[in-house]
This record gives C-alpha cells, structure tokens and sequence, in this order.
C-alpha cells in the first residue's frame, strides 16, 4: 500500500508550523528580555514577519485537510 500524497504534504505543514512556533517562542523570550526599546519593537517585529509568513504560505481551499 503506498502513501497517501495528502499525508505527505500534511506532515510537511506540521512541520513548518512546528519551525515557525520555535523561532515565535525564541524572539518573544529575547524580546522579553531586551535592553532597550529599540531592540524590543525589532523582535516584535520579526515575530510579525514570521506570523505573516505562515498566513501567506497557508493554503487556501485544499482538499487535504490542512486548510
């Protein structure tokens, strides 16, 4: 019995969400510890932009339950 392409491609996404949650959680433990405000609105910043970047690889209407 072969794999389902559909299994393939979901565990491809759990494991983009599972990279995306650990560099979230790393930015937001150096945000919590910044200097400065600067460096504060930077990690912000990047924790947006990686937020962003999962939004826009979702995909939209799939028929392979990761929609």
């Amino acid at each position: 019995m072969s794999e389902d392409p559909r299994d393939s491609r979901i565990q491809a996404r759990l494991q983009a969400l599972e990279s995306a949650i650990a560099d979230i959680e790393a930015e937001a433990r150096a945000a919590a510890h910044a200097l400065c405000a600067h460096e504060l609105q930077t990690r912000l910043e990047n924790i947006a932009r990686r937020v962003e970047a999962l939004r826009a690889a979702q995909p939209r209407g799939a028929d392979d339950g990761t929609a």
